[in-house]
């Protein structure tokens, strides 16, 4: 046991000081939505449609002579269609919320995108602002043009209009 292992040079080797400064994000690259055509386009609009209207109307909605769905945080109640639920009825809230998440996970697990890409909130109203944005900019390569443009009077209203709507 007395021989001894090989050593390796293992100085550092000095690296040129070149003085850039990366930054710390990248580029904002934009995102331009293209125009799709076809049934699933129809069913996405349609889904997209009921949710923000009944998102609309829900707040109207009688039940048994009273308002369907209130929530009234000054008296600390919640009415969904006839059950009150008061503050001590937290695990009755929690549980249903529970098991909405699990519904969620295995209708998203076993249907795909099913939520997320038709009847999410979110998604309605993300391509309502898209289907806005085409009316006020266009299809997407003028949208990728007005973009390239310096700020005009021409742009700046474009996108007054389209933010506005």
């Amino acid at each position: 046991m007395s021989e001894q292992i090989p050593i390796k040079d293992v100085t550092p080797v000095k690296i040129k000081d070149t003085n850039i400064v990366k930054p710390s994000y990248s580029v904002r690259n934009r995102i331009y939505v293209r125009s799709v055509q076809g049934i699933f386009k129809i069913l996405r609009q349609s889904l997209g449609l009921f949710m923000i209207g009944l998102f609309a109307v829900a707040p109207w909605i009688q039940y048994e002579g009273s308002q369907a769905l209130l929530f009234d945080l000054a008296k600390q109640r919640f009415q969904v269609f006839g059950l009150t639920l008061w503050p001590q009825d937290l695990t009755v809230v929690a549980s249903s919320l529970i098991v909405s998440a699990f519904a969620l996970f295995f209708v998203t697990t076993f249907a795909g995108r099913v939520w997320c890409g038709f009847t999410c909130p979110q998604t309605a109203w993300t391509h309502l602002f898209i289907w806005f944005e085409e009316k006020f900019e266009g299809l997407r390569n003028k949208r990728i043009k007005l973009d390239q443009r310096k700020m005009d009077l021409y742009k700046f209203m474009r996108k007054v209009a389209k933010h506005s709507a």
